[in-house]
């Protein structure tokens, strides 16, 4: 119930920011944009524990087919997330240059390979640090976390 109130509030928030012409990405941008969010953004969690890490995995779809080896949630605010696309650009893993650097609050999970999808187990690491994010349009949204 926790999680469709947080995906009802993020849909929401979306929605209230494209109305208003603060976001104006395009069709696949916007795709992108929203998949971002699903995969990799709890503004309301703290993260921090193995339990954490196998409901959210679980509830952002991420353990079926198989099991994702490795996620990232950012824990800020959505405004915070996006305003590290107007940091200075920097080269991504795949040589392009629409990366761009922050330091957020994250925990990352992590696949234990204990069990099998869709029952898929993870551990987790909470802390803040520097992460690469990619992003496109005009203006800019983040649509993939580099590293």
């Amino acid at each position: 119930m926790a999680f469709q109130k947080n995906r009802s509030l993020l849909l929401f928030l979306f929605l209230t920011l494209l109305r208003l012409g603060l976001i104006q990405p395009s069709d696949g941008q916007s795709h992108m944009y929203q998949r971002f969010l699903r995969q990799h953004v709890d503004t309301q969690g703290t993260g921090g524990s193995s339990g954490y890490c196998n409901l959210m995995m679980q509830r952002r779809g991420m353990t079926s087919p198989q099991c994702k080896p490795v996620n990232t949630f950012i824990h800020e605010s959505i405004s915070d997330i996006n305003r590290i696309c107007s940091s200075c650009n920097t080269t991504c893993k795949n040589g392009q240059m629409n990366c761009y650097r922050g330091t957020v609050r994250v925990t990352e999970c992590t696949d234990t390979g204990a069990a099998k999808s869709p029952n898929c187990r993870y551990w987790a690491r909470t802390n803040t640090r520097p992460v690469v994010i990619a992003c496109n349009g005009n203006p800019r949204v983040p649509v993939h976390f580099d590293q």
